[in-house]
Parts: C-alpha cells; sequence; structure tokens
C-alpha cells in the first residue's frame, strides 16, 4: 500500500482511501470532464476550475501529483466543489502532472486522467536584521528637481549644522510633487532617515512623503522612472525644528537611489524647507525560495 501526504480528507473519506479496492467496489459512472478542467497559476500555487457534474455519483475527486521535494502527494475536493487549490509550490517546480479521478464511497475509483501546469513564482521575502552604518553624504550625494535660486542650497541639508538648511523653489514655485534625490553610493535593501525641520515660523515642513528606491537615476529627465515604492509616509510634524525619524524602510529590491518625493507641505504651499537629512542603513536578511537550491 502507497503512502501518501493527504490534505483536505475527511475521516470517512481517508478510510476509504486507504483501503484497497475490492471487485464490488462502485466505480463512479459521472466523472468531470477533463476538457474542463483549467488551471491558473498563483504565487506558490495552481488552481484548478472545472465544470460539475450534475447528480455525482462519485463521492470525492482526487488529485495526486508528485512534488520534487515532499515525494507523492494527494488532496481531494468534496463531489459539489468546482475547483482544488494546491499549495506549497514554486515556479522553479516546472510543469507539474496532476492525476484527477473519481472515487465513490466504497473506493471505487475511476481512471484517472492527467492535467499539466505549473505554479507562479514566489516573491522574495524581507526580514528587518537592525540597523547598520549611517551612510556619509556630501552635497554631490544630493539633487532636487525644485532648489530655490535666491537662498537655501541643498548641499547645507547634509553640513551638519541645524542653522543652515535646504529650501525648494519660493520665488518661482511650481505645483508638488517635487523630489529629493540621495545617491547612496551603494545598493542597499534598507534604510532609515531623520531630517530636521527649519527653525522657522513659517513651518514650511513636508506633509506627505512617498519613499522610492531606483537602482538608476538621471538627472536629466526631473522625473521619477523605474522606481520601486517603498513606502508612504503621512501626517508629518508641523513643528518648528521638528526632528522626524522614518521607520525601517526594507525592500527585497535591492536600491542604490533612495528617492524623496514631497507631496504636500504643511504650511500648503508649494514648497518646504529642511535643516537636516541622514540616511543609515538598515540591515536584511532575504529570502529567496525560488533561487534556492
Amino acid at each position: 500500500m502507497k503512502k501518501y501526504i493527504i490534505k483536505g480528507l475527511a475521516a470517512a473519506a481517508l478510510f476509504v482511501s486507504f483501503t484497497a479496492c475490492s471487485d464490488d467496489d462502485t466505480v463512479p459512472s459521472r466523472m468531470i470532464d477533463a476538457n474542463t478542467v483549467t488551471s491558473v497559476a498563483k504565487p506558490g500555487e495552481v488552481v484548478f476550475h472545472w465544470t460539475k457534474v450534475t447528480d455525482p455519483d462519485y463521492y470525492y475527486i482526487k488529485v495526486k501529483y508528485n512534488d520534487p521535494v515532499k515525494g507523492e502527494v494527494m488532496k481531494t475536493a468534496s463531489a459539489y466543489a468546482d475547483s482544488l487549490v494546491i499549495d506549497g509550490l514554486y515556479a522553479k517546480y516546472g510543469s507539474l502532472d496532476f492525476q484527477f479521478s473519481g472515487v465513490s464511497r466504497d473506493g471505487g475509483e475511476t481512471s484517472p486522467f492527467t492535467v499539466s501546469a505549473q505554479a507562479g513564482a514566489v516573491a522574495p521575502s524581507v526580514v528587518d536584521n537592525g540597523l547598520g552604518e549611517t551612510i556619509k553624504l556630501t552635497g554631490d550625494d544630493l539633487w532636487t528637481d525644485d532648489q530655490e535660486s535666491s537662498e537655501g542650497p541643498i548641499k547645507d541639508l547634509v553640513d551638519g549644522n541645524a542653522n543652515t538648511y535646504f529650501h525648494m523653489a519660493w520665488s518661482a514655485p511650481s505645483p508638488f510633487p517635487h523630489y529629493i534625490v540621495v545617491d547612496l553610493k551603494k545598493e542597499v535593501t534598507g534604510v532609515t532617515f531623520t531630517y530636521i525641520c527649519r527653525n522657522n515660523n513659517n513651518h514650511d515642513n513636508p506633509k506627505q512623503i512617498t519613499v522610492f528606491g531606483s537602482t538608476a537615476f538621471d538627472k536629466s529627465t526631473n522625473e521619477l522612472s523605474n522606481a520601486t515604492q517603498l513606502t508612504v509616509l503621512s501626517n508629518l510634524s508641523n513643528a518648528k525644528a521638528a526632528t522626524v525619524e522614518s521607520p525601517h524602510i526594507i525592500s527585497a529590491t535591492p536600491f542604490r537611489y533612495l528617492w524623496l518625493r514631497i507631496d504636500s507641505s504643511t504650511s500648503g504651499s508649494n514648497w518646504v524647507a529642511l535643516a537636516e537629512l541622514s540616511v543609515t542603513e538598515v540591515k536584511t536578511i532575504i529570502s529567496d525560495p525560488e533561487n534556492e537550491k
């Protein structure tokens, strides 16, 4: 008798599935049509759909396949089901053969038919592994699309002096969003950043920042492109000289450029002013099962 890994089977059916068929077992006469079986690939699973049989005389549908790691696996669906999820798979397994058969209450079983299908890829996962080193930044590592021409050069964001500041364009303002882009000078999978708002009664602080990461940056386009959105920071502080620290921002996709898209300001103006900005790497552990042996 073969040993199976069995999921989703009622106790009565479990007993039947382990009982050898005799000549008196009733073989179902109305099985689902193989031509109606379709499959949908989802991350880590295959979802089968079929057309239900009117008044089926099978007790359940058995689906058997060979998992490259677990060996032979069996799953079941009731006579009233029209779908079945096969999970715990990976796209790297390639196309697998799934054998469908109908089983009666007394253990009779139809001749199986085979449907081949492949699971969708499982995305890498990333886990926060604590703080790394603060990334040393100079004015050459910063860029903005909205520099005020008369004051507040962007290099003052990283001069270590909270009395100097960077100011977006107020003399010729344009609507949000505006960008501050930071070259981290290496690819990372996690960061946290801190900014200090200008010590000024106008409180031109960021109200919302959407954070992106990218591996490339073209200053000539003045546009966000080929970047991955990492998080959105909303309802940010309106306090004068406020210090705001982001949460740990991690990504399974490495990035070298940190994009801070300023979406709005607490003052309602089309610009912000900031005194200081610092970025610290966050260490991560990445699991990528599709590329692991």
